[in-house]
């Protein structure tokens, strides 16, 4: 589809990405491919059956716009029932994590979008969890989905802290853990009832994976905000 066709004006734009994917192709293998591709095109259906746009696929990611807020949602919804209901092969578990915002990202030439509300939906998918969908507060407003408000929380490039809520609905679980560490609540203070040196050690492991998402976070908005006449950016 050509930049011209794309739709424009207010979107919902919505991303995915799967939960332990490297682990899950590590375990597979072979079978890694035909389940990657399985995988999107369950998600693709649930996009295009509520009339959205997948401007992109990036490894195991995908990025779509919707010119309406419930549609967007409807599609994370069931993209996720269709996501448990799919019968996997070698009993793998796949799972993934969807952030569902609505703004205003500018059309680039060749059809994809950018700006700061492509990001602030990226950020989103980032901080969850398999099998969550979590919301900014544009696009809870707009869709007049179900949430649960999950509190303000300090999602990286994005100012100020953002609200953020998760769809709830038939077939979503409701119970996930806090936000991954990328997208923590601001000033969260240590839990007084772990000893200093669990406490340590959980700092140091929220460290190291704040790192590694922050930089797959990047990396993969990176790729979708660019344009085929510009040079790759670097580290893709």
């Amino acid at each position: 589809m050509s930049g011209g066709d794309r739709p424009t004006g207010t979107l919902t734009l919505v991303f995915s990405d799967m939960e332990g994917s490297t682990r899950l192709a590590r375990a597979l293998g072979d079978g890694w491919p035909a389940l990657l591709a399985r995988h999107r095109a369950v998600l693709r259906v649930a996009v295009e059956a509520e009339g959205g746009t997948v401007v992109d696929c990036h490894g195991d990611s995908m990025f779509a716009v919707f010119r309406s807020a419930s549609a967007g949602v409807r599609a994370a919804s069931e993209a996720q029932r269709r996501m448990g209901a799919e019968p996997w092969p070698d009993g793998a578990v796949v799972r993934v994590r969807i952030g569902v915002h609505t703004g205003e990202p500018a059309l680039t030439a060749d059809g994809g979008y950018a700006g700061v509300d492509v990001s602030h939906a990226a950020r989103l998918c980032a901080a969850g969890h398999g099998g969550q969908v979590l919301m900014s507060e544009s696009a809870r407003l707009v869709s007049g989905a179900e949430t649960i408000s999950l509190g303000t929380a300090a999602l990286p490039d994005i100012e100020p802290a953002a609200a953020v809520h998760q769809l709830v609905g038939d077939g979503l679980d409701r119970e996930f853990p806090p936000l991954r560490t990328n997208a923590r609540p601001p000033n969260a203070g240590p839990d007084p009832n772990r000893g200093d040196a669990e406490a340590r050690i959980d700092r140091a492991a929220e460290a190291f994976e704040q790192r590694v998402t922050e930089h797959i976070a990047d990396a993969v908005e990176r790729a979708f905000q660019w344009s085929p006449g510009k040079k790759p950016p670097r580290g893709n």
